[in-house]
């Protein structure tokens, strides 16, 4: 079993690649995945002919699939929205789906999606803006006082048995 090394805080305790990336992304605000070069797999380096054959590698090799973009569905956004009744799920305001600005809510997984949650109705809730961002700033919080949380979180969603 190889572990995996946080390059900026030297943590060592993951076991998959794609776990300390996330754990880099939340903690220390920076990317290590360099999407400028769609042939090139984030997680190996590996270069292909083209993008089609970095993903079918991605996805095979892996095991994950890189959408061509995080957004969920619509479909998928519009049943969490009718469920949870256009109300934020911390703060209880009603949120609109289109004002001046945009839309004044945000979809937001339960088990962040970098941890492995998924997009499911179940993950899934309706934050306005302001509970949305005081939850991923909490998330991070708890990820840099509690990463055991996360990681028996990871084990939970990852766990195919």
């Amino acid at each position: 079993m190889s572990k995996h090394v946080c390059p900026s805080c030297g943590r060592d305790d993951f076991v998959h690649e794609r776990d300390m990336k996330a754990h880099h992304t939340i903690s220390h605000g920076e990317k290590l995945v360099d999407y400028t070069n769609p042939r090139e797999c984030p997680t190996c380096g590996e270069v292909f002919a083209n993008e089609g054959g970095m993903r079918a590698h991605h996805k095979i090799v892996h095991s994950e699939s890189i959408a061509e973009t995080r957004r969920l569905p619509q479909s998928l956004r519009e049943r969490v929205i009718k469920r949870d009744e256009q109300k934020c799920q911390r703060c209880g305001d009603v949120v609109t789906p289109t004002d001046e600005d945009g839309p004044s809510f945000e979809v937001h997984h339960i088990i962040p999606f970098s941890a492995g949650g998924p997009d499911h109705v179940d993950n899934l809730i309706v934050l306005c803006r302001d509970c949305h961002t005081a939850a991923h700033s909490r998330v991070k919080q708890i990820v840099d006082e509690r990463p055991d949380l996360l990681e028996d979180l990871q084990e939970f969603v990852l766990d195919n048995g």
